[in-house]
């Protein structure tokens, strides 16, 4: 992955010192629909498969053909203090998100307010999430209980963009998108109160339609 992004990097400075002497264009997107999440629901784990992952976009164009890179990414954590009410216990819940894409595909001028892309991306997803339970049993001894699940996924969407173009620096656009991926998925469960510890290995394909639930509002430059 830091091999990727290290030539995306070098893709997109190339890009940008070509654009400065040719009719090409470089684009750079915000996903509005992440950004204000939503209906509260544009995060939540439960719904990867339904709502679009990339917060951010790059575009770059050239004689009709389409280079695209994105990514996105989520974090958070939260502690459940001890109280009376869950026994004096601890408990810590983190979860991680992250998605990268790299595409390309060929663009369509419908009119000079619209323009269509389809094409093909890559794209790697990753998921970890952890739940860890901290208590002390009848003997006062604390005791803390971890699971741990790891989820890897990789391939290919083909996807049709629709893109408005509100003048020559500012447009919005969204995305249809059929996913294609293998995953793998590792789920671990550890106590400190024996020596038992289970691991679940998973792996399996997905396909999925994605419908349009981004809106990327996007410069020109």
């Amino acid at each position: 992955m830091k091999k990727t992004l290290l030539l995306l990097t070098v893709l997109i400075s190339s890009i940008i010192g070509q654009a400065q002497s040719d009719s090409s264009y470089f684009e750079l997107g915000l996903n509005a629909i992440k950004l204000t999440n939503f209906l509260g629901i544009a995060d939540d784990a439960s719904n990867q498969d339904d709502w679009n992952p990339y917060m951010l976009t790059a575009n770059y164009g050239r004689n009709k053909l389409a280079l695209r890179c994105g990514m996105g990414y989520t974090s958070t954590f939260r502690v459940e203090e001890p109280t009376d009410a869950n026994g004096q216990s601890t408990f810590d819940t983190t979860a991680k998100t992250m998605d990268f894409r790299f595409g390309v595909g060929r663009e369509f001028s419908i009119s000079p307010k619209w323009t269509f892309r389809m094409g093909l991306d890559y794209f790697v997803a990753n998921r970890f999430s952890s739940y860890e339970a901290k208590f002390k049993d009848h003997n006062g001894e604390l005791i803390e209980n971890v699971r741990e699940i790891s989820y890897n996924e990789k391939g290919v969407a083909p996807f049709l963009f629709l893109q408005y173009n509100f003048n020559s620096r500012v447009s919005c656009g969204t995305e249809l998108l059929y996913r294609m991926s293998a995953y793998t998925m590792s789920d671990k469960d550890t106590s400190s109160g024996n020596s038992t510890q289970i691991n679940k290995d998973y792996s399996g394909a997905k396909r999925h339609l994605m419908a349009p639930s981004a809106l990327f509002i996007q410069i020109r430059f």
